[in-house]
């Protein structure tokens, strides 16, 4: 399988963290899973733990032992037998979950939309049938789903939603605020819906006066947000899935609402243009410039050909790995390699310094396999100490080693 090509940046970082590759090792912490995307942690008690299954089910383990019965089993979705981007895709437990046992999903269903339904957790379980419909949007094809959700440290849901599929954006929904497609959507679904729907929109929200837009999107100008997570500061950090030519990750400073991404304007950081030849990229932008066009721009990219997909990671803030700390870590889920980065201000704009890259270590693990790995999901312990990270091709939630 071929991967992605570290931009120059990176080339001269991948010696800065060589000598702690003693440290950049992984466990097996839960074996047996069946195609995971996703993990929750019950915020009550670190040793249970939510694990969502693409091809239907929510697996529950404790201590890193999975029960033998299914939290949830999903009925009448498209799965990935369908195609490789649908099925069960995120999850998210509401913030009053010690209380109320309620959670989230973000699946596809039999015509292949994507819905977001609430679910409660009664006797052990939730039956399916149950579960309350909060939002459905129609996807024009079958790819660029989105799938991932999680509640904001403001008890907001935020959910991401791909550009609808295809390729090249043929719709131009990235760039339609008249649409949820493409976008970063924010909704309150803790408080009293408004009226003909089954959440609130927050009045905060930046596009909620203004005409032909829907009041949901916080966020625009994505194609396919794979996973995305909140730090400690507020911050959002977004993986954004490329078309041929680059990857990026995208960042929401706090309290920030209404960023374009560009899409599918722009492609990382120079302007989108089909085709996957590097001899044919356009010609990289400078934040400035893309300020210009009204277009934040990503904090880092890479490039790849021409099979990649970025995995948004997690920044990490705790004191188990210090070679990790104040970094953000992500993949690609194509070619199992892993970076971190440390972020800068670079003449008035955020932007990665001091790339480096583990996949060398990481997979000395595995007898030198790292690259093997698929990597879909990364996940904090509800302290933010621990890492987890999910291995969607062999059926594996992995643990980062001290």
């Amino acid at each position: 399988m071929k991967y992605a090509t570290m931009i120059a940046p990176a080339a001269a970082a991948l010696a800065v963290l060589s000598a702690n590759a003693h440290a950049q090792r992984l466990e097996e912490w839960i074996t047996g899973l069946d195609k995971p995307v996703d993990i929750a942690f019950d915020p009550a008690d670190e040793s249970r733990a939510f694990i969502v299954e693409q091809t239907g089910h929510v697996r529950v383990a404790i201590n890193g032992t999975l029960a033998d019965t299914p939290l949830v089993e999903a009925k009448n979705i498209t799965g990935p037998e369908s195609n490789w981007e649908r099925g069960l895709l995120g999850i998210a437990l509401d913030p009053g979950f010690a209380d109320n046992n309620r959670f989230y999903l973000d699946y596809t269903d039999k015509e292949g939309n994507v819905n977001i339904a609430r679910f409660t957790i009664k006797n052990g379980s939730a039956r399916w049938d149950d579960r309350e419909i909060i939002l459905t949007i129609k996807e024009p094809y079958g790819n660029h789903n989105g799938g991932c959700i999680r509640f904001g440290p403001d008890g907001m849901l935020y959910i991401g939603v791909g550009d609808g599929g295809a390729a090249n954006d043929p719709h131009g929904n990235g760039q339609n605020r008249g649409t949820l497609l493409g976008s970063l959507l924010r909704i309150d679904v803790t408080g009293q819906p408004d009226e003909g729907l089954a959440y609130a929109i927050p009045q905060d929200n930046p596009f909620i006066n203004t005409p032909n837009a829907r009041p949901e999107i916080w966020a625009f100008g994505l194609r396919n947000p794979w996973r995305f997570a909140f730090d400690t500061k507020g911050r959002l950090w977004i993986g954004d899935v490329g078309q041929n030519r680059f990857e990026e990750v995208d960042l929401i400073p706090k309290n920030t609402p209404g960023l374009n991404f560009g899409w599918n304007i722009t492609e990382g950081m120079g302007l989108f243009k089909p085709g996957r030849a590097e001899r044919d990229d356009p010609p990289r932008l400078t934040p400035a410039r893309l300020a210009e066009k009204g277009i934040t721009a990503p904090v880092f990219e890479y490039r790849h050909h021409p099979v990649a997909s970025i995995t948004g990671g997690v920044f990490y803030e705790g004191d188990r790995y210090p070679w990790l700390k104040n970094r953000y870590i992500c993949a690609d889920f194509m070619s199992g390699r892993v970076w971190s980065f440390r972020l800068k201000q670079r003449d008035g704009h955020p932007a990665s310094d001091d790339i480096a890259e583990h996949t060398g270590p990481i997979g000395a693990t595995f007898g030198g396999k790292g690259a093997a790995l698929a990597i879909s999901s990364f996940a904090l312990s509800p302290d933010g100490q621990t890492i987890y990270i999910i291995d969607h091709r062999t059926g594996r939630v992995l643990r980062m080693k001290e």
